[in-house]
């Protein structure tokens, strides 16, 4: 176990109980089969930082690097499933696999926000699949769901023990 392990180790074993949590907020009728943390791979950035003319030019760079993101990371028409859904890359957020389908949650900056406010809803019936696109980018994994509608979208998500049931999770749509 190196390093990094470790300090991963001891940082989650300080989380407070997001398993329960996100099971008691899907209710009855509905059955959590997996979570993962993980943020949109095209997210917005908002605006440039500094000060007159280098904040305008900060915004520009901006702008345009997330058209390309957009491009590279979200497929499909005005109107597709992917199109409707929210960038907002920070925080990190739960993506839950569950049996009426995939949701993604809001637990706050800390995380802790109980209960937590459901940001997406897509039902089972409109997911075709959920697969690791096979690039990685500061310890994080990039998946795809595709919808369908055939519109895709690209998350960036934590790989950790903690989350080893959302990878057979993503199998039931296969």
């Amino acid at each position: 176990m190196g390093l990094r392990d470790r300090l991963v180790a001891r940082a989650m074993a300080n989380l407070p109980d997001h398993r329960g949590t996100l099971i008691e907020a899907l209710g009855p009728g509905d059955e959590l089969l997996g979570f993962i943390f993980g943020a949109p791979v095209a997210y917005e950035t908002g605006f440039g930082s500094g000060f007159g003319t280098a904040r305008l030019t900060g915004t520009i760079i901006n702008k345009v690097t997330e058209q390309v993101s957009k491009a590279r990371h979200i497929g499909g028409d005005t109107g597709t499933i992917a199109r409707t859904l929210p960038r907002e890359g920070s925080p990190t957020r739960p993506i839950v696999i569950s049996k009426l389908g995939l949701s993604i949650w809001d637990l706050g900056i800390a995380g802790q926000t109980s209960p937590p406010s459901r940001q997406v809803s897509v039902a089972r019936q409109n997911i075709r699949s959920i697969s690791r696109t096979g690039k990685t980018r500061g310890g994080m994994v990039e998946i795809r769901v595709v919808f369908s509608d055939e519109s895709y979208f690209d998350y960036r998500v934590m790989e950790h023990d903690l989350y080893a049931d959302f990878w057979p999770a993503t199998e039931t749509f296969a």
